[in-house]
């Protein structure tokens, strides 16, 4: 199978059993942006505004509804994995199979959850 030619922002990281996984960029940037260490993206637009004081992370709902909109969209038959501590709902299934169900939990989740609650759960991830 030949896949396209995909550009990413920033350094990639590969997980070392997913040497052949296709990758897919669905951020840019992290929500901790305090590792002295880290060099992911030293010279962006993004690390330039954290050291300035003038990035503003988004709302827990938009991120909800960025991942919505991602598996809405996605037309391809896909394995997802999201079901780690970092995801305030966590998701696993198949697409096409499992769309429906998943954009429901998302669906559930967005009318559901206040922004106070969901950044109350990030908050207490101390890692992130």
């Amino acid at each position: 199978m030949i896949y396209p030619q995909l550009h990413f922002t920033g350094q990639v990281w590969r997980l070392p059993y997913l040497p052949g996984s296709q990758l897919l960029q669905i951020t840019s940037g992290c929500t901790w942006h305090k590792c002295k260490f880290c060099s992911l993206f030293p010279e962006s637009q993004l690390y330039q505004e954290v050291l300035d004081g003038t990035y503003t992370e988004e709302p827990e709902i938009e991120r909800l509804m960025e991942m919505r909109t991602l598996i809405d969209r996605l037309n391809i038959r896909v394995n997802l994995l999201g079901h780690h501590i970092s995801n305030t709902v966590p998701i696993t299934g198949a697409l096409p199979d499992d769309k429906a169900a998943i954009l429901r939990e998302f669906d559930k989740a967005i009318a559901e959850f206040p922004e106070e609650e969901l950044k109350s759960y990030r908050s207490r991830i101390w890692h992130l």
